[in-house]
C-alpha cells in the first residue's frame, strides 16, 4: 500500500488528501497488469524453474548417463558390461597347467587368476569367472586341490573342477565346502573335446553353469555354502602406488625343470606369460595372455605323502592361515608387501611392506602366485 504523507488539518488539508487518492487510484487502474490476481501468486513447489537452476550462458554438458553409472567389477576395479552377472556367485574353475593341455581356453575371460603348484611343484590354475563372458568351453578342467578350501572360505567362490584326491575330497567335506566335480552329480556342462590325449581334453561350459545358477536345481543347493564375496583389494584409477624397483621380467622355478614368469610390456602396460620360456597365448583369442598385476605370496609348503596321485607322487598342501612376505609387479616395478590371514574364515589383507599401509590397486587383472617360500623368484 501507498502510505500518504500528514498534510496537516482543515478543508485544504482534506481536499489534498482526496486529490492524493485519487490521483494514485487512476495511476493504478491504467498501470495494473492485464492477469488477475491469482496470475501472480507464487509457483507451485513442483515447478522447473525451483528444482533446476538456470542455466549460465554457456552450460557445460551433464556427463552421459552410462558415465555416471559405470559398474566396476569387484575382483579387478574394471567396467562391467552386464551387471547382473555380479548377483550370481562367482565361479572357481580348475584348469590344467600341463604341457599337453596347453593352450588353454578363456584364461584371458578370468577375472582373476591363482596359480599354486601340486604334485611335483607343478603348477594348476584356478581361475575365477564373474564378471566377464567366456567364449564357448573352458578348460581343460582338472580336479581341484587342498588349497581350493582357502579360496573358497577367503574369496566366497564356488569351486568348480573334475574329481580330486580322497584326501582332498575328505578335507572338503570335513569343511563343508561345496563342490560342483564334473565326475559325480551327473551334471552336464562338462565334455571332451579337441585333439589333446586325456586327460588333457575335458573342458566345462562356463555359461551353462552360470545359467543354472539361480533356477533352483542341486547347483542352487551347492551355492547356497559360498559366502558373500569378499575381493581381496580395491581399486583406484587415481591411486599412486610406491615406487618399488624397476623389473623387466621375473621368472619362478618350482623345480630344477618348472619354470614360468612374466615380462614387462611397457608399449600395453601389461605383463605378458611365458612358461619355460615361451609365451602362452589363448586358445580362444589366439593373443598373449596379459595381466596388469602380478602378485606373489610366499608361503610355507607341506608335503602330504599319505595322499598321493596315481603315479604315486605326493600333493602338496599350502598354509595361507598365518603371515609372510609378498611382492607386488606392476607398472614395470616391483613392490615389497606384507600379507597377513588370521583365521580360515578371515580374509587375506595386503599392506605395503615400507609403510604399513593396505594394498590399493589401480583397475586391471591380477595374477596370483601362491609360491613356496623355498622356490626361486628371479627379476630382471
Amino acid at each position: 500500500m501507498y502510505r500518504l504523507r500528514q498534510l496537516g488539518s482543515g478543508p485544504l488539508a482534506a481536499a489534498a488528501a482526496v486529490a492524493v487518492v485519487v490521483v494514485v487510484l487512476a495511476g493504478w487502474l491504467l498501470l495494473r497488469p492485464n492477469t488477475t490476481p491469482q496470475a501472480v501468486a507464487s509457483p507451485s513447489p513442483t515447478a522447473t524453474a525451483e528444482l533446476t537452476p538456470s542455466p549460465s550462458p554457456t552450460p557445460t554438458p551433464s556427463p552421459s548417463p552410462s558415465a555416471e553409472l559405470a559398474v566396476a567389477c569387484p575382483l579387478n576395479g574394471l567396467p562391467v558390461a552386464d551387471p547382473s552377472l555380479l548377483t550370481r556367485t562367482a565361479l572357481s574353475v580348475q584348469i590344467e597347467n600341463h604341457p599337453l593341455a596347453r593352450p588353454a581356453r578363456n584364461l584371458s575371460n578370468a577375472d582373476m587368476v591363482f596359480e599354486a603348484t601340486v604334485e611335483g611343484d607343478v603348477t594348476r590354475f584356478t581361475a575365477i569367472y564373474l564378471c566377464r563372458p567366456t567364449i564357448g568351453l573352458t578348460g581343460p578342467v582338472r580336479s581341484a586341490r587342498y588349497y581350493n578350501i582357502d579360496l573358497w572360505q577367503d574369496l566366497g567362490v564356488l569351486p568348480v573342477g573334475f574329481g580330486a584326491s580322497n584326501g582332498a575330497l575328505q578335507r572338503f567335506a570335513a569343511a563343508g565346502m561345496p563342490y560342483v566335480n564334473g565326475i559325480t552329480g551327473a551334471w552336464p556342462w562338462f565334455k571332451r573335446s579337441g585333439t589333446n590325449p586325456a586327460p588333457h581334453n575335458l573342458y566345462g561350459d562356463v555359461e551353462a553353469i552360470r545359467s543354472a545358477l539361480g533356477s533352483g536345481g542341486a547347483i542352487d543347493r551347492l551355492a547356497a555354502k559360498v559366502r558373500q564375496l569378499r575381493p581381496p583389494f580395491t581399486f583406484d584409477p587415481n591411486v599412486t602406488l610406491p615406487a618399488g624397483r624397476s623389473v623387466a621380467a621375473l621368472e619362478i622355478r618350482t623345480t630344477s625343470y618348472w619354470r614360468f614368469g612374466w615380462s614387462w610390456n611397457a608399449s600395453t602396460g601389461l605383463w605378458t606369460r611365458q612358461d619355460a620360456g615361451k609365451t602362452v597365448v589363448d586358445a580362444v583369442t589366439g593373443k598373449p595372455l596379459t595381466v596388469a598385476h602380478v602378485l606373489v605370496q610366499r608361503v610355507t609348503e607341506e608335503v602330504v605323502y599319505g595322499d598321493p596321485d596315481p603315479a604315486g607322487n605326493p600333493r602338496r598342501l599350502q598354509h595361507l592361515v598365518g603371515k609372510g612376505n609378498g611382492t607386488l609387479y606392476s607398472g614395470g616395478r616391483a613392490i615389497a608387501l606384507h600379507w597377513s590371514r588370521a583365521t580360515a574364515s578371515a580374509g587375506t589383507t595386503w599392506t605395503y611392506a615400507d609403510t604399513g599401509e593396505q594394498v590399493v590397486l589401480l583397475p586391471g587383472v591380477i595374477w596370483w602366485e601362491i609360491v613356496p617360500t623355498g622356490a626361486g623368484v628371479t627379476e630382471s
